[in-house]
Order: C-alpha cells, then structure tokens, then sequence
C-alpha cells in the first residue's frame, strides 16, 4: 500500500504553507495529484518530489510558467534534454546578470555607509558639488 500524504502533511514536510501547496497543485505543478472520497487532495512520494522540485526551481528565479513547461519537458523523457538544458542555463545567466547588479548595488552602499561613518566621526564632507558632477559625467552607478 502507498502512504499517502494530505496538504497539510506535504505543507509541513516542505516548510510551505498550505496555500503554497494548493497553489502549485492548481498551476499544474505537481502532476498526478489524487483527491479522495471527500475531493481532498492526497500526495503520494512522487507527488511530494515533483512539488519540491518546482519549489527549488521557483526559488533560482525562473518563473512560474516555465517550472511548469521544465516539468512537461521531463514528462517527454530523454528527447527534451536540450530545451531542459537550455533553460537551465539561461536562468543561470540570468541569475549571474542579476548578481552583478546586486554587486553594483553594494557598492554604493558601501560607499555611502562610508561616507557617512567619517562624517559622524567629524571629518570633512568629501562630497562636494566638483565630485558629485564629475560621478554624473562618468555615469557611476546611477541606476
């Protein structure tokens, strides 16, 4: 006999909320759900793995109608590696596009942060209207 799992169960499982686990279900995300008598979903271990998946593949950033077009690919087999492949790595350059900015973004934080911590320990303010045109001239970090 298959143990199967309620939506609670799959929720706690995972560390999701029940709303999580319905919501993918209703996206089509998690192939092969059952319902009981009671029209109450059930999740057998391949379900609970299918839901994890789309959960990890949500959490790289990639979208919510392409987790669910990755999983129609796998359900094809062998023949989708490449598009399987080829999604994978554009999200990946994504992600690392998507890094940079963050990296960008941390530095002028830091700069900032700096700025601020020698101003509060009383010496000369450095941003003077000459430095803030000369950052508007080279284009610094403005976005």
């Amino acid at each position: 006999m298959v143990f199967m799992y309620t939506v609670k169960e799959v929720a706690e499982l995972l560390g999701v909320s029940v709303h999580t686990v319905r919501y993918y279900d209703d996206k089509g995300l998690v192939p092969g759900t059952k319902r009981n008598a009671a029209n109450q979903r059930l999740f057998d271990d391949m379900e609970v793995e299918w839901l994890f998946v789309s959960l990890t593949l949500k959490n790289t950033g990639l979208p919510l109608k392409d987790v669910k077009h990755y999983i129609e690919l796998y359900q094809q087999g062998d023949s989708t590696l490449s598009e399987r492949y080829k999604l994978m790595t554009e999200q990946k350059e994504k992600t690392l596009r998507e890094m940079e900015e963050l990296k960008l973004r941390l530095a002028v934080l830091d700069r900032k942060i700096d700025h601020y911590g020698k101003l509060l320990e009383g010496e000369e303010d450095t941003w003077s209207h000459e430095y803030m045109q000369k950052l508007i001239r080279e284009g610094v970090d403005h976005e």
